[in-house]
């Protein structure tokens, strides 16, 4: 397991309130949800990111189907 450090972070009262909510209902901590999700955010941008280089690979795929042709 990776080592785990703290942050301190502000947040809306909102967000604070749905956090409880969500941590009642799961029965997971808050410090919990928050890092579940900053690893989606974090994984959402690697895909993104993969994405785009998939394009670049497409358009490549395309001159090279066209130079054949």
């Amino acid at each position: 397991m990776a080592e785990m450090v703290r942050i301190n972070t502000r947040i809306s009262a909102d967000l604070n309130e749905y956090l409880d909510n969500l941590s009642d209902s799961t029965g997971m901590a808050k410090s919990t949800i928050v890092m579940l999700a900053i690893e989606d955010y974090r994984k959402s941008r690697e895909v993104i990111a993969g994405m785009s280089d998939l394009n670049t690979l497409y358009e490549k795929l395309e001159r090279i189907e066209q130079q054949i042709k």
